[in-house]
């Protein structure tokens, strides 16, 4: 990483904008240029808001792609997630449109770029230009190394040849990422990563007119390039040609782990509309919470986010904490995550009834959330090419896992301080350590699971059963882990994402400080160990009622007093020797 980028923006807000979206937004339930009603009109007409996009230039948000030492904002990635998250809160399709399909291509510079490369991408992201990804062909979905857009190089530059699909922003951005295939040879190194910087010399080799509609993320401008000898200098190769794959799979271990953080703010403003709408609906004389069959679903949904939230946390400081293990574990994310909040989606849907597919005024956001968040699981790594990344590292996972005994406690620590990411620490392999499953049997964790508790017990049960999972994994072929894998080797990943979740979880609530925080509440940590305990079964049975008065409580109260209900929302901590009210 070069120590400075030539631009001389500031690595702050922009002049007089508010650091929180929340607040330069306004409220999405009250009438403005940017509420709930017309966000659903501009969906419709299948665009994003004018007024949110010229919000977010005025705010300089693409700063928050560019890391400090290159002039931008980026240092903790939990703080670029945490000011991305009132735009998802509104509009993911905004989100994703107007800077993480741009977040995604960055990363590949960031990760294997010269610092003239860096540089000069700094610069343009400083400016508010848009890069695209163009990586994916339908014909092969998320096999990338399958791909037939090729380049061959001649006189100092490359002639791409080829068609690549489902590009967001391919007509808005001012420069394309492209993985081209540059052997014949098969495996890693058949693809090379060349950007694209588009000028009127060069956009007649690429047709990029036809957009593609999508039932999800309907706002974002996707479409198909179709290159016929497209000019790239030979100065735009990011890495070594041959090593796309390489570069693709250490950016995605970010991407991975941002991209199911931000989905945490779509389904918390979905879990807000629920509680409002079951306690003001008229139903049977009484309103719909009064159901216990809704405050089942609702408490299930809640229960489900909890889980997700705390997992997606972890994972986004674990970039930082503990890079050598992301391969794994932003994998694990980007699979588990995305699963549990379309779970709670669909019980939610359920909950609003006929008001969902009818779109009733005023929930009828809720829809295009729904539609939205299932664009996620698919979206540049599929639950399939995640679980493939892990099943290969099982074995290595297995041995590193005997291994850790504790946890390292900053994992946990939400909102604590974190240094600027470095990419150079990303590695491709297991790492040497298993720093969510130890949290199972942890002993600072379990003592502050208060021994004897039915919560402690539910937490020996799943310290139980990743031994189970470990000696399994001991058992099975090497030679059966690999993309041709049965059934039952995909099942064992599955099972390791969900006890990964269950350290974290572990973790998170072992760490909590607040006394009046959910995730300090007995009942509230039983009922989402108990609920990873019934999908390691296979079947997600209601939650007692017990648990269904407490989560509902504490939905109440968040919402009552308008506070997002995800634990990893609140604000970054001070530092432990800033005093309340002090300079930091």
């Amino acid at each position: 990483m070069t120590t400075a980028g030539p631009s001389s923006r500031p690595t702050g807000t922009a002049s007089g904008a508010p650091d929180d979206l929340d607040a330069l937004f306004g409220d999405p339930r009250v009438p403005g240029p940017f509420d709930y009603a017309t966000i659903a009109r501009d969906d419709d007409a299948r665009r994003v808001s004018s007024a949110a996009e010229s919000l977010l230039d005025e705010w300089d948000a693409t700063a928050d792609f560019v890391p400090a030492s290159l002039g931008g904002r980026w240092v903790s990635t939990e703080d670029l997630v945490r000011r991305w998250r009132p735009i998802f809160r509104r509009d993911p399709s905004l989100g994703v449109g107007y800077g993480i399909t741009t977040l995604m291509a960055a990363l590949n510079v960031w990760v294997a770029g010269d610092e003239e490369q860096r540089a000069d991408v700094a610069d343009r992201l400083l400016r508010g230009e848009r890069i695209a990804v163009g990586f994916h062909e339908l014909e092969h979905g998320n096999d990338l190394l399958q791909n037939e857009c090729a380049a061959t190089e001649r006189g100092g530059r490359w002639f791409v040849q080829g068609v690549k699909q489902v590009i967001n922003n391919v007509d808005r951005a001012e420069s394309i990422l492209i993985m081209a295939r540059t052997s014949d040879e098969p495996g890693v190194g058949s693809h090379t990563l060349l950007m694209w910087n588009k000028d009127d010399a060069s956009r007649r080799f690429a047709d990029t007119s036809r957009r593609v509609l999508t039932a999800g993320m309907r706002g974002c401008e996707i479409g198909v390039a179709v290159f016929d000898g497209l000019p790239v200098p030979v100065a735009g190769t990011i890495g070594a040609p041959g090593t796309a794959a390489r570069t693709a799979l250490t950016a995605f271990q970010v991407s991975r782990a941002v991209v199911p953080a931000l989905a945490i703010a779509t389904v918390d403003a979905a879990l807000d509309l629920a509680v409002r709408f079951g306690t003001e609906r008229s139903l049977y004389g009484g309103v719909v919470l009064d159901l216990p069959h809704a405050r089942a679903l609702l408490a299930g949904a809640i229960a489900d986010f909890l889980i997700a939230d705390a997992l997606s946390a972890v994972v986004v400081r674990a970039l930082h904490l503990a890079p050598a293990e992301c391969l794994i574990l932003t994998a694990a994310a980007k699979y588990l995550v995305p699963q549990l909040l379309m779970s709670a989606m669909q019980d939610l849907s359920v909950l609003f009834g006929s008001t969902f597919y009818a779109r009733v005024a005023p929930y009828e956001i809720f829809e295009k959330f729904f539609r939205d968040l299932a664009v996620v699981p698919i979206g540049h790594a599929g639950t399939t090419a995640c679980l493939l990344t892990i099943l290969p590292n099982l074995q290595a996972w297995l041995r590193r896992s005997r291994r850790t005994e504790a946890t390292e406690p900053a994992l946990f620590r939400l909102g604590a301080p974190l240094e600027e990411l470095d990419f150079g620490r990303l590695s491709l392999g297991a790492g040497s350590r298993d720093p969510l499953g130890a949290a199972l049997r942890d002993p600072i964790v379990r003592d502050r699971f208060v021994p004897g508790t039915a919560a402690a017990h539910s937490l020996d049960r799943l310290g139980d059963a990743l031994d189970d999972l470990r000696n399994e994994i001991a058992a099975f072929p090497a030679s059966e882990l690999g993309t041709d894998a049965a059934p039952a080797a995909f099942s064992l990943a599955h099972r390791l994402t969900l006890l990964l979740a269950a350290g974290a979880w572990a973790g998170v609530c072992a760490d909590e400080a607040d006394a009046t925080s959910v995730t300090n509440d007995p009942l509230v940590r039983e009922a989402c160990l108990r609920r990873i305990e019934d999908r390691l079964r296979g079947r997600v049975a209601p939650l007692d009622p017990m648990f269904v008065d407490r989560l509902m409580t504490f939905a109440q109260d968040h919402v009552a007093r308008d506070i997002p209900l995800a634990p990893s929302a609140r604000k970054e901590r001070r530092h432990p020797h800033v005093e309340e009210g002090s300079a930091a």
